[in-house]
């Protein structure tokens, strides 16, 4: 996410509430948009700390590596004379935030019991629409 931000100029998740409904969603693997112009390997690298499994995600001394210039000295030597580019773009840039996007630190516990609390009754809800679905099918089969 930090990456993320770093690219963007944004908070993750800016447009949505801060709730139990988003912990679901991102359980689910809803993560926030990619820039169209972010740079070559960067939306790669983001994608992969992003993995729903975290042990396949890169490690903090993997990143330390990937961004340190230890043993790549040419590559800088043969980049460092370029100017910097500013890339503009409607994906870039501060916005305004949504009034129930909380950044600051707090107790999630609550939220996240709330989340499965309401996971579960959907899939209940899902389960239970299925098998009434199910047996009309069987019903209307053999009626």
């Amino acid at each position: 996410m930090i990456m993320w931000e770093l690219m963007t100029g944004r908070r993750p998740f800016w447009d949505k509430n801060h709730d139990a409904e988003l912990i679901i969603e991102i359980c689910d693997g809803v993560r926030p948009p990619i820039v169209t112009n972010a740079p070559e390997g960067y939306v790669e690298l983001i994608k992969e700390c992003w993995h729903s499994d975290s042990n396949k995600r890169p490690t903090a001394n993997d990143l330390s590596n990937i961004f340190s210039y230890n043993g790549k000295l040419d590559y800088y030597k043969e980049y460092s004379n370029y100017p910097t580019k500013i890339i503009k773009s409607p994906d870039i840039g501060p916005i305004v935030n949504n009034p129930n996007a909380v950044y600051k630190s707090r107790p999630l516990s609550a939220m996240v019991k709330s989340a499965e609390s309401t996971r579960s009754l959907k899939i209940q809800r899902y389960k239970s629409f299925n098998g009434i679905f199910y047996l009309n099918l069987i019903i209307g089969f053999y009626c």
